[in-house]
Parts: structure tokens; C-alpha cells; sequence
């Protein structure tokens, strides 16, 4: 990987970056699927309930309503909404140490396809807010990954050129996507996968 000294902007996901989803179990139970965890992602990616809800044009009783009768499960309304809410089940460990240590030059921002039922947990209760400068959140923006007018979108705003990001994300199209634009982005899962390319760029403090 080659050290970019450009480099303005520190862009992350948050599911499976930051932010613990669990195991697979919990997917293949909503989707109603089995098979690899690549593969339930492109379908969780590909599936229209999931886009409408993420993009927040649909309610969460809606969406609660959809998803079972499109995946062809059983599951009633409450059920999963109970499960779905809880799904996200916690910060990694070392995931807020591994923000703070981003240099103070860095623009630190957030660009997740996340919803109304998991935002206000994952910016609340674990504790992600006040530590970036910039909240890009599907729901809010309308528009979802790998799409890329949600790449065009954070462009916009931050009116910095491609190039000048550094984008970790945990599903592959969504890198690839970033990439198609310009950006400098890498698949990492989990917070080491994470800091071994950040370390890479150089935009990092060193340890105490």
C-alpha cells in the first residue's frame, strides 16, 4: 500500500468497522437464507425493503412488515422489530481509541447505510457522538451504498477531491464503489484490520 501524504480525510463505516453485528446467524434468521456471509450481504445489500427503510422512506413498522413477507419468513411484525433494534450489539473494543488516535489534521467522518432504528443507538448508547466531525447516515441522506450519489453526496459536503479520503468499509461492492469515484478505500473487518491501514497512511498518532 502506498503512503499518500494528501490524504485529508479519514472516512468510516461502522458494521463490522466499528460497530459489532455478531455472528451471521442473526442475518440468515431476518433474510431467511443460509449460505457464506459475502453472499447474504450482497443479498441484504440488493434487497429493496432494506433500501427503502435505509434510505427512510419507509417506518420501521413498515419496514418490520416487508422484509419478513419478501424473505419468506415467519417472523411476526413485533418479533422482528425486537431483534432487528438489538442487532447491532455493541462498539468493539478498542474502536473509540482507535478514532481518537487519528491525527489532529484528519477530517474524521462517518458514511453508513444505517436506519432509524439503529442510528439513535449506535450514536447514543454507544457513545459514537462528538467523536467525528461529520455524520453521513443513509437514512438522513437518502441514498445508500454502493449507490454512488451517496459518494457524490460526501463529496459535496466536505468539498475535498477523492483522492484526498481514505475509506474503510467491511463489504467489498461498497469499496469497490469508493474506489470507481477516486477515494483510497480498503475492506477491513474489525478494529485491527482497520488500524493496520490507517497505520499504513500514516495518519495515526504514535502511542504514548
Amino acid at each position: 500500500m502506498q503512503v499518500d501524504s494528501q490524504i485529508s480525510v479519514v472516512l468510516f463505516d461502522l458494521g463490522n468497522v466499528l460497530v459489532d453485528l455478531g455472528g451471521i446467524e442473526e442475518m440468515h434468521a431476518m433474510l431467511n437464507t443460509q449460505g457464506e456471509e459475502a453472499e447474504v450481504w450482497l443479498k441484504w445489500l440488493n434487497s429493496p425493503s432494506v433500501a427503502a427503510f435505509d434510505t427512510g422512506r419507509i417506518s420501521f413498522d413498515e419496514f418490520a412488515q416487508r422484509l419478513p413477507a419478501e424473505a419468506g419468513s415467519q417472523s411476526d411484525k413485533e418479533t422482528f422489530k425486537k431483534a432487528f433494534k438489538a442487532w447491532p450489539l455493541g462498539l468493539f473494543d478498542g474502536a473509540l481509541a482507535l478514532v481518537e488516535a487519528i491525527k489532529p489534521q484528519y477530517h474524521r467522518a462517518i458514511l453508513s447505510n444505517t436506519n432509524a432504528a439503529h442510528w439513535p443507538r449506535i450514536m447514543g448508547e454507544m457513545g459514537l457522538a462528538g467523536h467525528f466531525h461529520s455524520y453521513f447516515a443513509s437514512h438522513l441522506i437518502g441514498e445508500v451504498k454502493p449507490e454512488p450519489a451517496i459518494y457524490q453526496y460526501v463529496l459535496d459536503k466536505l468539498q475535498v477531491a477523492p483522492e484526498r479520503i481514505v475509506f474503510i468499509d467491511d463489504n467489498q461492492v461498497n469499496v469497490d464503489a469508493a474506489i470507481a469515484l477516486g477515494m483510497k478505500a480498503h475492506r477491513v473487518k474489525g478494529v485491527s484490520q482497520a488500524r493496520e491501514v490507517l497505520e499504513a497512511y500514516q495518519v495515526l498518532a504514535d502511542k504514548p
